[in-house]
């Protein structure tokens, strides 16, 4: 007979860290700490936290874009 799981077993565990890479701070918006979202929102992350192959070029227009609005 198959056991049945109990209330506690069949809940999902949210992801607690920000899933960018190397990063460690707590996750605060859809899995990112509140520098990656702003990143992820930019296009220098994507959803699984990995850099795209044009990740220099996005950064430094990004860089650019936001010292300009400081």
């Amino acid at each position: 007979m198959a056991r049945k799981p109990t209330p506690s077993e069949n809940v999902a565990q949210m992801p607690t860290r920000c899933c960018a890479e190397g990063c460690s701070q707590k996750a605060a918006r859809m899995n990112f700490c509140s520098e990656h979202f702003v990143w992820f929102k930019e296009g220098l992350v994507n959803r699984e936290g990995q850099r795209p192959s044009d990740f220099d070029k996005k950064y430094q227009a990004f860089a650019a874009r936001h010292k300009k609005a400081a």
